[in-house]
């Protein structure tokens, strides 16, 4: 008897580093973003870099949440 062999899709998944308001806010990177940063995340929550820059756009789209 054969044994099965069956091709699965293999997802990558991607470990993206989370970061605390405070690094984020004392970021070169977010240094045009600092009092909108300051003002909308929250204290004890870690957003990914995708996260933040959602956070941005929505604020710069009048999208606030």
């Amino acid at each position: 008897m054969k044994a099965k062999t069956s091709k699965k899709k293999t997802e990558k998944v991607v470990n993206e580093n989370k970061f605390t308001k405070e690094q984020i806010v004392n970021s070169k990177k977010f240094a045009k973003n600092v009092d909108l940063l300051r003002a909308t995340l929250k204290e004890n929550k870690k957003y990914t870099l995708k996260e933040v820059y959602e956070i941005i756009e929505n604020f710069m789209k009048g999208k606030v949440s």
